[in-house]
C-alpha cells in the first residue's frame, strides 16, 4: 500500500455530519468550488481511496455531497438525484478536504438504479452506462436503497452500455 503523508492522513479525519449540518435543506445545487471542480491546485495531494468507496462525504466548507466508487469522489448533483439513489439522509460524513480524493466526476442528474422484470440484477445508471452492484451486500455498503429500484424494459436495459462493477 502506497505511503501517504500526515497532511492528506489528517484531510481524511471523517466526523459525523450531523455536527455540521441538517439534511436536505442545507443541500446546495451546486459544488460551492464549481462544478469543474474538485480539481485543486495542488493536484499532488489528491489520490484514490478505495477504503472510502460506498460512502457518501461532503466537504468541512462545501455543501457538494459526494458518492466515492472506486475510491473516487463523484458529485451528487441535486437532492431529487440524491433521493432516487439511498435510503436517506443520514450516514454522510464529513472530511476535511474532498480534494484530497481524485475526482471521478458528477453523477447524471437523474440518475437512478434499475433492474430489468424478468432479472434479478440491479444497476446504477448514470452518465449512459450502467453499473451492475454484485451483491445485496454492495446495495447495503452504498446505502442504496431497494424501494427504489426503477423497472427498466430488458430491451432498454439491453441497450445501455455496461460499466465497472459495484461491489
Amino acid at each position: 500500500m502506497k505511503r501517504r503523508s500526515w497532511f492528506t492522513a489528517l484531510t481524511l479525519t471523517v466526523v459525523p455530519l450531523a455536527v455540521f449540518t441538517a439534511g436536505p435543506a442545507s443541500y446546495a445545487a451546486a459544488p460551492a468550488h464549481s462544478a469543474t471542480a474538485g480539481q485543486r491546485a495542488d493536484a499532488s495531494l489528491s489520490a484514490r481511496h478505495p477504503e472510502l468507496d460506498g460512502r457518501r462525504v461532503k466537504g468541512l466548507n462545501e455543501d457538494a455531497i459526494y458518492l466515492i466508487i472506486d475510491g473516487t469522489r463523484h458529485w451528487i448533483p441535486n437532492p431529487a438525484t440524491y433521493n432516487n439513489l439511498f435510503r436517506g439522509w443520514d450516514g454522510i460524513l464529513t472530511v476535511v478536504d474532498t480534494g484530497s480524493i481524485d475526482n471521478g466526476g458528477q453523477l447524471s442528474d437523474g440518475a437512478f438504479l434499475g433492474k430489468a422484470p424478468d432479472a434479478p440484477q440491479v444497476y446504477l445508471i448514470s452518465n449512459g452506462h450502467k453499473r451492475w452492484i454484485t451483491s445485496p451486500a454492495a446495495m447495503d455498503k452504498y446505502d442504496f436503497a431497494w424501494n427504489k429500484i426503477a423497472s427498466v424494459s430488458s430491451v432498454a436495459l439491453a441497450a445501455i452500455p455496461n460499466g465497472a462493477s459495484i461491489s
